[in-house]
């Protein structure tokens, strides 16, 4: 998975339209963000990644480019 697959998966669990996020996006900016969306997040990354993004990780998140910095390690470029 690449960067761009990885937003395309973030815009899904967003209901967001595609190519809508880029990466700069604070995400208590975005209307969609919320608690589901939270779980979503730390779903998506046990099952593409098969990684277990700890709550309080989580938590620290404020921008998309920082949910990307988690699972960089698994992107492809």
């Amino acid at each position: 998975m690449n960067k761009q697959e990885f937003l395309n998966l973030l815009e899904e669990i967003l209901e967001l339209d595609s190519n809508t996020l880029q990466g700069d996006e604070v995400l208590m900016d975005i209307e969609q963000w919320d608690s589901l969306a939270f779980l979503s997040v730390i779903a998506m990354a046990d099952e593409h990644f098969d990684i277990v993004i700890q709550g309080d990780k989580l938590e620290k998140i404020k921008t998309v480019n920082d949910l990307i910095a988690l699972v960089q390690e698994h992107l492809t470029a």
